[in-house]
């Protein structure tokens, strides 16, 4: 078994506490139905409740400190980053183990306090109802639990109350059962206080594929729910808690010298960042704050980290969930990039669920701040999807979701795929940094950064006009409410730009700084007022020191302070304590007690003639602790914390780094504070700070409450934000190959990458420049979406150009210079959509270390454990659902094309046969058979596949088919192995599906990616893929063998029921797994919902809400009534139809009148 190293980092501490709790049980071997109430229910059984009690106990005996962790019971699987992680998830532990347990009277009253506790379901309805723009009282259909059910969404539309109805009763009873315990769990009810409270969307079966409560499964499948098992528990919590179950029995069965899972407390990008210093200076400390509000650093253990091999810090897979909503999607991939392996397989996951913009489309362009392409460039990582345009993940569901939700409920799932650019398009002989003129590279990051900050903007507010012109300030205020980058993030961006760009750097930050200088809209944003924060952090982070903030620093020991230290540094740190009655100030209205303030620091003049603003603030309460003397340079900063945090009554501790030359500029009256920082949705909630937003502003001078240290408290430097080491070229033999290396140029027009220009220097090159002296002819062959060939004569020499990003050859122009000895290409960068080169780039597949294949988009799946749909003859009906997934195989656009005269392209031809497959074998469409071949209309049957079962995919929210192939090569054939087997298909229900030379050639390119999906077996020492020169494919041609023969035969038992199966075909046979093959949301449109309401009538699903005030049932507790002559709108009474009759009455007509 492959050894698993798992490393988890959470912002709060009790979700460690609670899941580290879990685990340790699990590690004692605790069975599953007792791990699943105490992890998910808010009640358990007294029983129950002393295991929690008792378990508590234990692990708090064992956290005394990490090195007793390490050597105690648990310390082999479960680890801690850091002494300060465990302790303060040992404080969580403390409240566990509390002797004196919560009585439900006092857990009743916590509740009561909390806004996701309220008095009772009807409360809770209402503040739904205020929070989603719904009229009082109205039932809410659960999105989040009905986004679970995919790819049975649809389905369960018929029939919504099951996930409503376990929701409310989670929240009324506080478990699942039908009979729920009553003693609180201690898990919750000792966390829970008046202010701290459960998330109002709270429902815990959302975490798992609730498609199995829906579908109709084989008696055998796995994951089928067993109602008779658990007769207490709700039917749609039985399916989820299966899962749980099969889980916890998978984890038990890992032995612990193969699994490890760490955990940190801290925030993601502070602990991304600390990551990224041990691989770049071997260092524990980062100088970073652990999160806001903690006074401590990020410090990793010392033992645990010893050296880089001792615990990871690059990873295969980084998946950040949904923090792209909350911490905004390009600084998340700037701070976890340099901590992906250079693998083809490795995998950065970043997941949006808030719908900030109409479309999937418009929310991906919105995440990368610009031109895709561009973007991707500059920061070295590439959108998977973006460039296949292909992906087994369907969206069809949350369309429909998305669909159906109301104005108020913004949510819309999306997940996109990033790998490095080297891992997905290789570059052999490595050309280094990618060379871009640096005003053209000035004029594009200068694009970035105003998108960036257009928060800082009035003006793209108040030019919004048009009939939805309210509506979009609305959603842009809403969308916009807390601002997600700052200076220090965005100079963390420009820092990964320098180590994938190569450019003129001193001549870039000249024009750059220059261009935002020389705004023409600076007087009417708040941009201008961050300018100094943007030149300091330039300096902390080393990338560059405008020459005012070393020219005016000048030494003053009459002014007091760090003006007579013998060393003024460029950037100091300002450390501001912000009385607790001015933070108290704050919560003096009702609306500023739902909505936390964003504060920034500021620096001001006495007469207020200028103002600085820095957003990059670090806040904490707690006592302020000195170290020296204000004049000497050693004098430093510590913070003693208060527990006790916002309840506390210690002041605010707010730091913040500041140019040393802007504090002298005023010796006396210079003002320093801190801000609510003025955005819309704080300007509206914190009307009582208005017009200054001002929370506290005293004098520099002020000795009490401002300090000045070199740096923040606590820190012995400034925090570490990434390496800025470039890429090097790496073919150290290009003076003596007969191939040099390229150098690569991208030409960038309106901010756009347009052109890639590569030179190729033959000058070193004796074999090289005797061809072009010979004049021997030269032309181009793409060999791979990101490659081009130069090729002289009849292939004497080829020397191919790696691009890092895909480009088009048909487009590109060549210069040749013969004399001088160079060839030049200025290819064009290849679209998603027109482009030929990517037409076959659907499932890419490479060879990677030890020449094992590596999937670059398509996740793998175990076969053996997914849910197998029945596909009996009496649930076709029951089953149609499939059809509508597999039928959205093809995109809007495509549709178009199909529907046209034009000859349907390559993807849509492969997707047509896959929709045949599928349709065929699930009996929904020409009978129902799962033996299919290709058929080449001259050569005959290609490859033979055997659909064995359907099985449902729950994480890509789709189906995957269980089948074999059997490539009929010329040499199998000509053997005559398979003449028998052959003719037993003859008498059989096979389906013969066309296919011409290029889908051929494309099934022979995905087929080994199939099989790879699925692989259980490993690569032997005399797999073909491991011979030199070998690629995957082997080959294309015709009757060739195109996949290894290391899968060959290695297939379940009675895989399928045919005659000569098992004792002859099944020995060439390979497991695949077929996955139906969809665009990218990203890309393209998906869903034509002309389509999807004749194939579902989702339009009469989406009434069946009241007209007139979205109830989903009668006020009678029944079912919703029906107009008496349409028998298709829908109401909850009929006071709510006499008042929608105006509007309905011209739109409805008697039932069968068309």
């Amino acid at each position: 078994p492959r050894d698993l190293d798992i490393t988890c980092c959470d912002i709060e501490p009790a979700i460690i506490a609670r899941n580290v709790l879990l685990f340790s049980l699990l590690v004692d071997g605790v069975n599953g139905n007792d791990a699943w109430d105490v992890y998910f229910h808010l009640r358990v059984s007294q029983d129950l409740t002393k295991l929690v009690k008792d378990q508590a106990r234990k692990i708090i005996s064992l956290s005394s400190s990490i090195d007793k962790w390490n050597q105690g019971q648990y310390g082999s699987v479960l680890k801690f980053c850091d002494a300060n992680s465990l302790q303060q998830v040992r404080q969580i532990w403390t409240k566990y183990a509390s002797p004196q347990s919560k009585s439900n009277a006092a857990f009743e009253k916590d509740m009561e306090h909390a806004p996701a506790f309220e008095k009772d379901l009807d409360r809770a309805r209402d503040l739904m109802a205020v929070l989603r723009g719904l009229p009082d009282g109205s039932p809410q259909l659960d999105l989040t639990s009905l986004r679970s059910a995919a790819p049975l969404v649809l389905a369960e539309l018929a029939s919504p109350r099951g996930f409503v109805s376990a929701k409310e009763h989670f929240w009324e009873h506080g478990a699942f059962s039908e009979q729920p315990e009553a003693s609180p769990n201690p898990l919750f009810s000792e966390t829970l206080s008046p202010n701290t409270f459960l998330h109002y969307g709270t429902n815990p079966i959302s975490g798992f594929h609730l498609a199995t409560a829906a579908a109709n499964l084989a008696p055998t499948s796995p994951l089928r729910p067993a109602a008779e098992d658990d007769a207490k528990t709700l039917k749609i919590a039985i399916a989820a808690k299966t899962q749980f179950r099969e889980w916890a029995a998978a984890f038990q069965a890992i032995s612990e010298q193969h699994i490890t899972l760490r955990f940190a407390v801290c925030d993601a990008l502070s602990f991304s960042y600390a990551l990224q210093s041990i691989s770049a200076s071997g260092s524990k400390s980062a100088c970073l704050f652990r999160r806001q509000l903690d006074s401590s650093a990020v410090e990793f253990d010392p033992a645990t980290y010893a050296t880089t091999n001792s615990a990871p810090t690059k990873f295969d897979v980084i998946d950040t969930s949904n923090l792209a909503d909350h911490l905004g999607g390009l600084n998340i991939l700037v701070a976890v990039s340099p901590l992906l392996k250079s693998s083809a397989s490795s995998t950065i996951w970043i997941e949006t669920l808030l719908k900030t913009e109409k479309t999937i489309k418009q929310r991906f362009d919105k995440l990368l701040r610009g031109h895709a392409p561009t973007v991707s460039l500059l920061l070295g990582l590439t959108p998977v999807d973006y460039w296949t345009n292909a992906t087994s993940v369907s969206c069809v569901d949350e369309f429909v979701v998305h669909s159906l939700a109301s104005a108020g409920q913004r949510q819309a799932l999306s997940r996109l795929a990033w790998k490095l650019n080297s891992s997905l398009f290789p570059q052999p002989g490595h050309h280094g940094p990618t060379n871009v003129d640096s005003s053209t590279l000035a004029r594009a990051v200068l694009q970035l950064y105003t998108k960036i900050f257009d928060i800082e903007d009035p003006t793209t507010i108040m030019n919004i006009s048009g009939p939805e012109g309210h509506k979009e300030v609305v959603d842009r205020i809403k969308n916009n409410g807390y601002p997600l980058f700052h200076r220090g993030g965005f100079t963390a961006l420009l820092k990964r730009i320098r180590t994938n760009i190569s450019t003129d750097w001193p001549s870039f930050w000249n024009k750059f700084l220059r261009m935002i200088d020389q705004d023409k809209k600076k007087d009417k944003t708040l941009r201008s007022l961050y300018r100094q924060e943007l030149g300091t952090q330039l300096h902390i982070q080393g990338l560059h020191t405008e020459q005012w903030m070393k020219d005016k620093i000048c030494s003053n020991p009459n002014a007091g302070g760090f003006n007579a230290w013998n060393n003024i540094p460029e950037v100091v740190c300002v450390t501001v304590v912000v009385p607790r009655s001015r933070i108290d100030i704050l919560y003096s209205t009702e609306l500023s007690k739902l909505n936390a303030p964003t504060l920034e620091g500021v620096l001001e003049s006495k007469n207020v003639s200028w103002q600085n603003y820095y957003a990059d603030v670090h806040v904490v309460f707690g006592r302020v602790e000195t170290s020296g003397n204000r004049k000497a340079d050693e004098f430093s900063l510590t913070v003693s914390q208060d527990a006790l945090g916002w309840q506390g009554k210690s002041p605010l501790v707010a730091s913040f780094y500041v140019a040393s030359s802007a504090l002298q500029v005023e010796p006396k009256g210079l003002r320093v504070g801190i801000l609510v920082q003025n955005t819309a949705l704080n300007i509206a909630t914190y009307k009582h700070l208005q017009p200054v937003m001002t929370v506290y502003k005293t004098e520099v001078t002020n000795a009490s409450s401002v300090f000045i240290t070199k740096f923040a408290p606590g820190m012995t430097g400034y925090p570490f934000t990434g390496d800025i080491t470039a890429s090097t070229a790496g073919n150290d033999n290009a003076s003596a190959a007969a191939c040099p290396t390229a150098q690569i140029a991208a030409n960038l027009q309106s901010n756009k990458v347009k052109t890639l220009l590569a030179h190729l220097d033959f000058s070193s090159s004796e074999e090289g420049k005797a061809l072009l002296a010979q004049r021997v002819p030269v032309e181009l062959q793409q060999s791979s979406p990101s490659t081009i060939d130069v090729v002289f004569g009849q292939k004497k020499l080829v020397c191919p150009i790696s691009f890092p990003i895909p480009v088009v050859k048909e487009y590109t122009k060549t210069r040749i210079a013969r004399t001088s000895g160079y060839v030049e290409l200025v290819a064009r960068l290849a679209h998603p959509l027109a482009s030929g080169s990517l037409s076959s780039f659907i499932y890419p597949i490479t060879l990677g270390e030890k020449s094992v294949p590596l999937l670059l988009n398509s996740p793998h799946v175990n076969l053996d454990s997914l849910p197998i749909l029945d596909l009996d003859e009496s649930h076709k009906k029951n089953n149609e659902w499939l059809h509508t997934l597999a039928s959205h195989q093809i995109s809007v656009r495509e549709r178009r094309i199909r529907d046209s005269d034009v000859p349907p392209p390559l993807r849509i031809n492969f997707k047509d046969t896959l929709f045949s497959m599928f349709m065929l074998a699930s009996g929904l469409q020409g009978g129902q058979t799962g033996l299919f071949a290709l058929q080449h209309p001259e050569d005959g049957n290609q490859d033979l596949i055997f659909i064995r079962t359907i099985q449902l995919n729950g994480p890509e929210a789709s189906v995957v088919a269980d089948a074999a192939v059997i490539p009929m090569t010329r040499e199998l054939v000509d053997s005559g192995e398979l003449e028998t087997f052959l003719l037993v298909l003859r008498e059989l229900q096979m389906c013969a599906i066309k296919v011409d030379d290029e889908e051929l050639v494309l099934w022979k390119k995905i087929l080994p990616a199939f099989a790879e999906r699925c692989r259980t077996w490993t690569h032997g020492p005399e797999c073909e893929y491991k011979k030199a020169g070998a690629t995957i494919p082997l080959s294309t041609q015709m009757g060739k063998q195109y996949m290894c023969s290391c899968g060959k035969g290695k297939l379940p038992k009675h895989f399928i029921s045919l005659p000569e199966w098992d004792d002859v075909a099944s020995r060439h046979a390979v497991r695949i797994a077929v996955s139906p093959t969809f665009s990218a949301p990203s890309v393209e449109d998906i869903v034509d919902f002309d389509l999807l309401n004749t194939q579902t009538q989702l339009g009469r699903l989406q009434l069946d809400k009241c007209r007139g005030c979205n109830a989903t049932e009668a006020k009678s507790g029944g079912a919703l009534l029906r107009c008496g002559r349409c028998k298709d709108a829908a109401y909850c009474s009929a006071e709510c139809q006499r008042s929608d009759w105006k509007k309905h009455r011209m739109e409805c007509k008697p039932q069968g009148v068309s």
